[in-house]
Formats: C-alpha cells, structure tokens, sequence
C-alpha cells in the first residue's frame, strides 16, 4: 500500500472500511508529511496535531463499536474562516489573534457528525480578500507544484494542503473563485456549490450574497462524497435551499452523455498561458470522448446588456446573483 497521507478521502475511508489501517495510523502518516513538508509551503497557520489525534482514536474506538460515518477517520484542513468548536479562527488577520470558537459552522458540524477529523486551520488571504494567499497576516502559502509561485487564494492554504498531500481533503470558501482558482492552481478539483446549497453559518462571511462552502480534494469523487455530507437546509441560515440534495456519488458514472458542454470563445483571452489553453481543450477532447457534447457559443457572451441599465461587467453579476438567488437549477 502506499503511504497513508497519498490516498484520497474516498479511498482512505474504504481503507479504514476494510480495516486495512487506523484513524491514528492515517492522521500520524500526515501529520508526518505535514511537520516534513510545512516549513517550506505555509499551508497551515495552526496544526492541531493532539486534538487531530484524539478525534481519530475516537474515531477509531467507534468503528470497533459497530458504528459508522461517511468519513469516520478522514482528516481534512479547514480554511481560516470557519469557524470549528474548541479552535482558533482568524480569517487570515491578527485583529482576530487570540479568538477562539465557541460553536461549530453547520458544515463543520455536519462533516464531525460523520466522523471527519480537522487537522487544523488552513492559511488564507486576510479576511478573504485577495487571490493569492500573499496577503495573509501571518505567512505566504508557496504552491507545492512550483514553490516560487503562489498558489492561488483566498483559499490557498487549503489548496496547497491537498496538494501537498498535508490533507486528505480541505475545505475552502468561493465569493468569486476562491476555491476554484487555488485548486486550479495547485492541481486539485475545487467546487463551488450553487449558492444556499450548502448553509453559511458560522462562516466568516465577505460577500453574505455570494459567498460558498466547498470542497477542494484530489478527484471528483472526493469533491462529492464532501459535498453529500455538507449539502442540505439549515435553519440558521435563511438564504439555505430548501431543495431536495441529490445522491452526488450517483451522477459520478463512466460517460457523459447526454451531457452538453458550453465554451465560450471569450474565456481563450489574449497573453493566455499556452500550457492553460492546452490543458483546457485536452480536457474538453476528454470530455468528448466520454459521450459529451460540446458547443462552442459564437457570439460575444460580454456584449449584452441585461435591460436594467448595466454595463456589460455589471450585466454578468446581475445575472450571476439572478441565478444565485433561485433563477438557476441548483447542484
């Protein structure tokens, strides 16, 4: 077997399934890789190396009990604004040195009550605002795929975490490609729920509008096993969907067909970086050849007006909240 720290979440838990190794084996294999490898990358700002520990021979003791979790065992980092019963939560800022949580966010408290176990609180840029982790009030995250190079953010901390094989997952938060820019950068899949698909309490909020809970993991199986657990209506928070969540594991088949892919020719920008182009249309050829359609949008998607008045920038948000706010289908 490999080392521990290398499965994905979907495979550690088959693993502590079978019984093929310990929550305390899985947690000290990455604590391993996170003492080794941290000094240089600056995933985290706290490693909760104890508590970490002590969840995963709880854990443990629960198995051997008969009881089970989608992720009982399975440790993950959590951004720097989340807020985690018993932990630190600063958002990346010293204004909030020293605060420690009294309550868990409904996402935290739904990933505990599988059994997940939180390593620590992922570096992040200061109270959100920025999208390459340099901006934290603490430390730079370095990108674990080239460590002159940032790793994206405001979730980066979490981002390099996965990559660097310092978590089995994390969690991350996306007002305007918070997750899915780090994972893009580090080579992870990062998901933003449609909005209210995953409730916003205890989340330190940017934007309250727009603003997501998600998952950044190795593959997408991960990134649904996540989203199943955090998914759902939460009275605490009222923007929440009161929509039925779908089995995410289900829709995870062999092929995509019947599936219709949109590419719009204005994302193919002027300067792009050969290698992104490349590894968007090989992606997009994958994709094809999993029975997808692809379609290619001909007119410019930016020249329109919504009718209200707005530019053309002001356009897209308006029709982005639109959608947020209950016009679109959600996950």
């Amino acid at each position: 077997m490999a080392a521990l720290h290398e499965m994905t979440a979907c495979e550690a838990a088959d693993a502590l399934a079978q019984g093929r190794c310990s929550s305390v084996e899985l947690v000290r294999s990455v604590l391993d890789a996170i003492a080794s490898r941290d000094p240089k990358i600056h995933a985290y700002l706290v490693v909760n190396a104890d508590e970490a520990l002590a969840q995963a021979a709880a854990a443990d003791k629960a198995r051997a009990a008969g009881k089970g979790g989608a992720l009982l065992g399975v440790p993950i980092a959590v951004k720097d604004v989340l807020n985690v019963r018993g932990q630190s939560c600063t958002c990346g800022s010293k204004i909030l040195k020293g605060y420690v949580s009294p309550y868990d966010a409904t996402a935290i408290a739904r990933l505990r009550a599988e059994g997940a176990v939180f390593l620590g609180r992922a570096n992040m840029d200061e109270f959100a605002m920025g999208s390459s982790t340099e901006n934290s009030a603490y430390e730079v995250t370095r990108n674990p795929c080239d460590p002159d190079r940032v790793p994206g953010g405001s979730s980066g901390g979490s981002a390099a975490a996965v990559a660097a094989r310092e978590a089995i997952a994390a969690l991350g938060t996306d007002t305007g490609g918070s997750i899915r820019q780090p994972a893009s950068f580090c080579g992870c899949v990062g998901l933003k729920p449609t909005y209210g698909r995953v409730s916003r309490y205890g989340l330190v909020a940017y934007a309250s509008s727009l603003d997501q809970i998600g998952p950044i993991t190795r593959d997408v199986r991960d990134a649904a096993a996540l989203l199943q657990v955090m998914a759902g209506p939460d009275p605490m928070d009222s923007s929440s969907l009161r929509a039925e969540v779908p089995d995410y594991r289900a829709a995870l088949k062999d092929d995509l067909k019947g599936m219709r892919l949109g590419l719009p020719k204005e994302y193919f920008i002027k300067g792009m970086d050969p290698g992104v182009e490349a590894a968007v249309r090989a992606a997009v050829e994958r994709c094809r050849g999993l029975g997808a359609a692809h379609a290619v949008r001909d007119r410019h998607v930016l020249r329109h007006r919504d009718g209200r008045g707005l530019g053309e920038p002001g356009a897209v948000r308006w029709r982005a909240l639109r959608g947020a706010r209950g016009g679109g289908r959600p996950d």
